[in-house]
């Protein structure tokens, strides 16, 4: 939280930045034009293009999902000119091919994310055909009530259809004779912010149509600082209620070096800018490890969330989240920066992804160990702590794509990010701990302690429970 020049805040309100986007590039895979690469997936920075390719020997060959082409020819009309888009890009663009044996082209993101737009047109090939119908008498020419449809489906990181869209490529339907052959532009706002997977399938009147559609200039950001989960949300089950390894970095005063007060609810500062209760300071790449009453774990939505104390969208500061499931080996959530430079006092919550700090005091930002799972060492169902790490605004930090990380820098006083609280959305109540240790507590949960003479297989009881140091195995429950 900045304690400087804060007095400039009204007349340079209209200084914020707009927001931000990036248009993925293809032109790194090639040398020149007339060239693709079809039998690989391709990932730029956080998005991901899938391909799936067989070389069945003998000069025979499959793949479906994406290919990647600077190819120009828009005449050839045959199954060889299958890489040409049917109107010439002076850039590198990508081809699709819908098959109903592979799974369909799909864009993935590394960390959901909000999609802005996308170039779409038919290939050569596809145009032709339906144009003319095909060599082999497979496919007639189109006619009347004929269609060939595009529909991109998003999906969130659970895997629910979030949104759709459908775009005609071809419409001979109601007296149309529409056949695309220039690139449209495809609004993908309505979409929203939290996608981790966009796919597109093709539908036709006639089956034996070729199922190709070539795309560009695909446009994504992050999710802007409308959404969040508030302090007051219900599903909170609990608080951080412990701390470890708080390490301040520099430009942080002695009384925002506190960490117990990121304990419990998130309340912000109260009193105003120079109150120093309810946020701890985590100074420029500071940095600390908190605990809870029970095991954080993978369900369904967000899992906990986490809470910063800015007063304003523009001036929100950032920080890197890493768990661990044994308090001593982390993995931290992925990141992505598209803030090419220094912003200075103004921060611009669409160009970031994966970080904490995105949402104003009162709302905190959501994190899902599910993005996580299979990380090697981490138990996504069983998270004992979550480390917080300042992202030191000035560029010395690197997202997860090796990008420098601005946000507002230098700060004083109460430098760094300013951690109001973390709260647990989905826990592991199944807590296997030292049954000599203190009974865990949860709001609106009892404690039950448990006993099983074996593990081989286990027979959990509650009833009857021997003295603890009994042979045999004792572990405390939170039960509804």
């Amino acid at each position: 939280m900045r304690r400087c020049r804060w007095f400039l805040l009204v007349p340079f309100w209209v200084l914020a930045a707009s927001a931000a986007q990036t248009t993925v590039s293809f032109d790194s895979l090639f040398t020149g034009p007339g060239q693709n690469v079809h039998d690989a997936a391709v990932s730029v920075a956080a998005v991901s293009f899938n391909n799936d390719y067989t070389d069945w020997g003998g000069g025979y060959e499959s793949w479906s999902g994406f290919a990647f082409s600077t190819v120009s020819n828009v005449t050839d009309g045959s199954f060889l000119n299958q890489y040409a888009a049917a109107q010439a890009l002076p850039r590198a663009y990508a081809v699709a091919y819908h098959d109903s044996w592979n799974p369909a082209p799909e864009i993935s993101f590394a960390v959901p994310a909000a999609p802005k737009s996308v170039r779409i047109n038919l290939t050569t090939y596809a145009a032709e055909t339906i144009r003319n119908g095909d060599i082999y008498g497979w496919c007639q020419p189109f006619s009347e009530d004929d269609f060939f449809v595009l529909t991109l489906t998003a999906y969130d990181l659970e895997g629910r259809a979030i949104a759709a869209t459908n775009h005609f490529l071809a419409d001979f339907r109601d007296g149309k004779t529409f056949i695309q052959t220039n690139w449209t532009v495809l609004d993908l706002t309505p979409f929203g912010g939290a996608v981790a997977a966009i796919e597109g399938t093709l539908a036709s009147s006639d089956p034996a149509a070729p199922t190709y559609f070539a795309l560009a200039d695909f446009t994504y950001a992050y999710a802007d600082a409308a959404g969040g989960v508030a302090a007051s949300n219900s599903a909170i089950l609990c608080w951080a209620n412990g701390w470890t390894n708080y390490v301040p970095g520099t430009n942080v005063d002695a009384q925002w070096q506190v960490p117990s007060n990121a304990m419990g609810r998130a309340q912000g500062s109260l009193g105003g800018l120079g109150a120093t209760n309810g946020v701890v300071s985590l100074g420029d790449a500071g940095s600390i490890v908190l605990t809870f009453p029970a095991p954080i774990a993978d369900g369904p939505g967000a899992d906990f969330a986490v809470f910063e104390n800015a007063f304003s969208a523009e001036f929100l500061e950032l920080a890197f989240v890493e768990v661990s499931s044994d308090g001593a080996n982390f993995v931290r959530f992925p990141t992505h920066c598209l803030a090419t430079e220094s912003i200075g006092d103004f921060t611009d919550p669409t160009a970031y992804g994966g970080f904490a700090g995105k949402h104003v005091q009162g709302s905190g930002t959501p994190f899902d160990l599910k993005l996580l799972a299979g990380a090697p060492g981490l138990d996504v169902r069983r998270v004992t702590h979550v480390r917080i790490v300042d992202a030191q605004g000035d560029g010395s930090n690197l997202d997860a794509y090796g990008n420098p990380v601005f946000d507002p820098h230098p700060t004083f006083g109460s430098g760094g990010f300013d951690l109001d609280a973390v709260g647990v959305l989905n826990a592991n109540l199944d807590i296997s701990a030292d049954p000599a240790g203190a009974a865990p507590a949860l709001p609106g949960y009892a404690t039950v302690l448990e006993y099983t003479p074996t593990l081989a297989p286990p027979a959990w009881r509650t009833n009857d429970v021997p003295a603890q140091g009994a042979p045999g195995f004792f572990r405390w429950r939170l039960v509804k």
